[in-house]
């Protein structure tokens, strides 16, 4: 079992994720505002819409991964991109609990595919509409996944205070 020590620092790094979270929804909520405010947005600006998407689909996954690998310390190599948002979604019996719902891992599963298509666009134009599904997706997730963080940390948290008694 690990101590206590590695727990207090599982949280700051999640903090640190977190706040890694806020910025990066910030700076997508500034491009979408730019992008909405420009009636002449060319791919250079869907561009930087995207690179915000991806950026703040990143942010998540960086966090679950943390979790992941603290608590289950294993992730299959096979589509483990996907894997990871499902788990996250699970309640793990004695191990830990579901850090998010399926309704918001089913919104954050569209910023997944996103990122995997905008990482592999070579001679595809990025199409607005599509990219608007995919930004009414990542609509305040921050916010949302908010209190889900605070409910986590107060889990290690506790977990803490059971180790030192």
């Amino acid at each position: 079992m690990k101590g206590p020590e590695t727990i207090y620092q599982l949280i700051a790094e999640l903090n640190q994720d977190y706040q890694y979270i806020l910025e990066s929804e910030e700076k997508n909520k500034v491009m979408a505002q730019r992008i909405a405010s420009n009636p002449h947005a060319d791919e250079f600006d869907y561009a930087a819409l995207g690179f915000t998407l991806h950026n703040l689909y990143n942010a998540f996954e960086g966090y679950f991964y943390r979790v992941a690998k603290f608590f289950e310390n294993n992730l299959s190599e096979h589509s483990w991109h996907k894997n990871l948002l499902e788990r996250m979604a699970l309640s793990i019996e004695t191990v830990r609990p579901a850090l998010i719902s399926k309704d918001f891992a089913l919104k954050l599963e569209e910023l997944l595919k996103f990122r995997h298509l905008f990482r592999n666009m070579y001679k595809s134009p990025l199409v607005p509409e599509k990219m608007e599904f995919v930004q009414n997706a990542a609509k305040n997730l921050a916010r949302e996944f908010e209190p889900r963080h605070k409910v986590f940390l107060d889990f290690l948290r506790e977990l803490i205070l059971q180790l030192e008694n």
